[in-house]
């Protein structure tokens, strides 16, 4: 095990979220240095010497192996999420260390769960640290490292992007390993910038559109309110987040084609029409059910709420705009199939992802038509793209091992005194990585109450979900590589 190279490389991160620590820092004293200035501050201290030191005293060295690279970027997301909650830890309040570790983890993995039962009554400064974990762990903590690893142009750094951004994204970069690190950067910023320039127009708070925008870029959910969306009471509010969810949703690397060519011709790739079309199809039909339900009773309204939370739901965000407490089954399950097939690959978003859909369904239908003609030549595609066997038996197995996961997962929620719908309905929303849930919580909901031990189980979902579950997997069987 090269452990020069590891120690190294997560310092890095470290250095890189100390960073982020003295941003928020600055924040503090932009509003006359509120009480979370000294516990950011220390935080931001304590990271940067862990980080600096291996970079300081640690010898640097060439070469590496794939299993160095299952080991860095799994301890990687390990330290962050450890490191990210002492500003919790320090700060006190309603922070236990439990919940600070849950906040961390949620923050990181863009889940947008939260701990706490009044997120207004965090200073300024600690919302904004809060909203940072969204921004870091949008990109991946991996994605950061590409950009000033030395090394980052060799195998190791293909192989190392591949990791956090799975198979199936990377086919969709046509770029080589640096270039696709300066395209998500270049799309991500952009996403931001105009996104809170938008919603500023719309007579938002800048610094409640600053965050709001950075935990959509990252498809996270962390709210600067109680009441997420809900509190602005905007429809023009609403829309832009609508739309700039969606558009989070999709490839970043397509995203960039799309206004590097100044064309849309991205809308004619089969995944993206596909995503179109389940989420319009979700939006109409939910719409409906609210309306025959008897929940809503004016159409617009109704066709607010329900493209506002069906395309938070899609994009893995998780804000809300309307209390899903008695809401039809029927649109209820409309969430639930939306988060767990979650949005693009090359994205933010968690989920299967839309991509791994298609090509499981492709696959069926290949089988299907084999079945009827015995002697035809039948291929699975997906456009004009033939998918290899590979392709198909790793994202079926993938699909397998998440529906497990949340199996699992809500069997040892309900061991712990939950109820068998709020079992399920957390452990995908955990395991997806979307935040948003129904059941007892609604979608208003925080966990403060829950067990100590179902938020540390909710934290193992995030993680697993966040790393698309292999590299964690490979992390604990480590020893047994040859």
């Amino acid at each position: 095990m090269n452990i020069n190279y590891i120690s190294r490389n997560v310092g890095i991160a470290l250095v890189l979220n100390a960073a982020f620590m003295f941003l928020s820092v600055i924040v503090s004293l932009c509003y006359e240095m509120d009480d979370a200035f000294s516990p950011l501050f220390l935080s931001g201290v304590i990271t940067l010497a862990s980080g600096a030191f291996p970079l300081v005293f640690v010898r640097e060295v060439g070469t590496v192996t794939l299993k160095e690279g299952f080991f860095t970027i799994v301890l990687t997301w390990l330290l962050v999420c450890v490191f990210g909650s002492l500003p919790y830890i320090l700060w006190g309040g309603d922070f236990s260390v439990i919940d600070a570790w849950f906040e961390s983890v949620s923050g990181y993995t863009t889940t947008g769960c939260t701990a706490l039962s009044d997120v207004e009554a965090l200073p300024h400064s600690l919302l904004f640290w809060r909203t940072s974990t969204h921004y870091i762990g949008g990109l991946g903590v991996v994605v950061f490292m590409i950009i000033v690893l030395p090394n980052a142009r060799s195998t190791f750094g293909l192989r190392l992007s591949s990791l956090e951004m799975g198979n199936l994204s990377k086919q969709n970069y046509k770029f080589k390993v640096m270039e696709t690190a300066r395209i998500i950067i270049l799309v991500y910023l952009g996403l931001t910038v105009l996104q809170t320039l938008c919603l500023t127009l719309a007579g938002m708070d800048f610094f409640d559109a600053l965050n709001h925008s950075m935990s959509i870029a990252a498809t996270g959910g962390f709210s600067t309110k109680n009441n997420s969306a809900a509190a602005f009471a905007s429809p023009a509010v609403e829309i832009i987040m609508i739309v700039f969810m969606y558009v989070s949703g999709l490839h970043f690397g397509l995203i960039y084609l799309c206004f590097r060519t100044r064309s849309l011709r991205i809308f004619k790739d089969p995944v993206i029409r596909f995503y179109s079309l389940v989420l319009l199809g979700s939006i109409v039909l939910t719409t409906f059910s609210l309306l025959s339900g008897g929940t809503e009773r004016n159409f617009l309204t109704a066709l607010r709420h329900s493209a506002f939370m069906n395309v938070s739901a899609a994009s893995t965000t998780g804000f809300a705009n309307a209390e899903t407490l008695h809401w039809p089954v029927a649109a209820l399950l409309i969430f639930f199939y939306l988060a767990f097939q979650g949005a693009c690959s090359g994205s933010t978003t968690g989920g299967v992802k839309v991509d791994r859909i298609c090509v499981s369904f492709s696959s069926i239908k290949a089988r299907l038509k084999r079945n009827l003609h015995l002697n035809a030549i039948i291929k699975p595609r997906i456009g004009n793209r033939i998918l290899s066997g590979e392709i198909i038996g790793e994202t079926n197995l993938y699909l397998v091992f998440f529906m497990s996961l949340i199996f699992v997962g809500s069997i040892l929620l309900s061991a712990t005194g939950l109820d068998l719908k709020t079992s399920v309905t957390t452990s995908l929303a955990c395991t997806a990585n979307t935040g948003l849930t129904f059941g007892s919580l609604s979608s208003f909901g925080n966990y403060e109450s829950f067990p100590v031990v179902s938020k540390i189980i909710y934290t193992v979902e995030m993680l697993l979900g966040r790393l698309e579950i292999y590299p964690v997997l490979a992390f604990f069987v480590i020893r047994r590589w040859k």
